[in-house]
């Protein structure tokens, strides 16, 4: 039997690849997994090297000051990958790392498969990395429809496999008594606000989150908000930005713990949620949302004249429909009242409200059967069987 190095550097990684543990497992592709991850890779089984929480950083400024620890973990992944020989090396998402890993572990000799499930955005920035990844990777597995086509010139094996969102999202078992646990009404619209996972990224948006709520219940004073918490350390820093409005905790204004944070997506009537992967979760549960994202000084002069964004969109939900769905409210100072406006047209014009649901079940057919964790597992034990030529 063969054995895999697995590699999730930050928490939607954690997520695909316990699922995809748990179809290798069930396929019997491997004898052992070991490597980084988090929770619920551990859960399904993986041998610890490091715990992903050593490696959740997000944004230019926050790599800049971990860069010291990422440097020591970087070489010692890589030492231990070539004291083990391991069969295969997947990894997953987290470019900027994984990619100078696989880089790396050709050029010190490694001889074992490379494989990257989650494609680099070379389709927004970056696209010097396809060169190394045709380079170095034995298989890309993509999770959007379109990527592949940015491969289509060179001999990498690149496989959709469709997004493993689809599968969370179909076999999640919802809590229908979530709301009188929170102590919300049942029988009163609800607002979600998303403001991220981390405090730099809830200390940029809440505050302008929670203006747009302010703005929104003077005019409809019968709407109630409900903040999705992501760790129960942040609560009391949530709660402090939450006092310096004029919302009511527990009154017309809630905290949701993470562990029911696709409750709350079922049940709200809409969102306003930062850039980010809980914008698809958010459209897989057929949520109408406005999107925001408030950039720091540093990462937008690196965006502008670094890295040269200039999309049409940011929103994964509006590159995939390739039109405006979710408004989008992105860079260094937003417009507060143009996303009341942009909100408050979820409540008040019903026929727009249903137009967004409807591209939102359209989204979700482009996106697969719900099986790629299944597909990608198929996908590795084949590459490991095919004989060399």
């Amino acid at each position: 039997m063969k054995n895999c190095f697995i590699f999730a550097g930050e928490a939607s990684g954690d997520l695909h690849g316990s699922r995809l543990m748990r179809a290798l497992k069930e396929q019997f592709v491997f004898s052992s997994l070991n490597g980084v991850g988090g929770p619920l890779m551990r859960l399904e089984g993986l041998e610890v090297l490091y715990p992903m929480e050593e490696f959740q950083v997000m944004g230019f400024t926050d790599v800049l000051k971990a860069f010291p620890k990422l440097y020591k973990l970087f070489y010692a992944i890589r030492k231990h990958i070539l004291k083990t020989n391991p069969s295969c090396v997947i990894l997953i998402d987290y470019p900027g790392f994984n990619l100078r890993l696989t880089k790396s572990l050709r050029k010190v000799g490694y001889k074992g498969k490379i494989i990257q499930f989650i494609c680099p955005t070379v389709w927004a920035h970056g696209k010097k990395r396809i060169d190394t990844m045709v380079k170095h990777l034995d298989l890309l597995l993509t999770i959007y429809p379109f990527e592949a086509a940015f491969f289509s010139h060179t001999p990498l094996k690149v496989r959709y496999v469709g997004n493993p969102l689809v599968e969370t999202v179909s076999n999640y078992p919802y809590k229908e008594n979530w709301k009188s646990i929170c102590g919300i009404p049942h029988n009163q619209k609800l607002l979600a606000i998303f403001p991220g996972s981390r405090i730099g990224e809830i200390q940029r948006h809440l505050p302008q989150q929670l203006e747009v709520a302010q703005l929104l219940i003077k005019n409809h004073p019968s709407i109630h908000f409900a903040i999705s918490c992501s760790d129960d350390r942040l609560l009391s820093f949530i709660k402090t930005h939450i006092h310096n409005t004029s919302l009511q905790m527990g009154l017309n204004i809630h905290l949701v713990p993470r562990f029911f944070s696709y409750e709350l997506m079922k049940d709200c009537h809409c969102s306003l949620a930062k850039s980010g992967t809980v914008t698809l979760e958010l459209a897989l549960h057929q949520k109408p949302t406005v999107v925001l994202y408030t950039l720091t000084q540093l990462n937008y002069l690196l965006a502008k004249y670094w890295m040269h964004l200039n999309l049409p969109h940011y929103c994964i939900v509006n590159i995939l429909l390739e039109r405006t769905v979710y408004p989008e409210f992105i860079g260094k100072k937003l417009d507060i009242y143009q996303i009341f406006k942009q909100i408050e047209k979820l409540f008040i014009n019903q026929d727009h409200y249903d137009s967004v649901i409807g591209d939102c079940a359209i989204l979700r057919q482009q996106l697969g059967d719900g099986i790629a964790s299944s597909l990608a597992s198929r996908e590795i034990q084949e590459l490991l069987n095919a004989k060399k030529t």
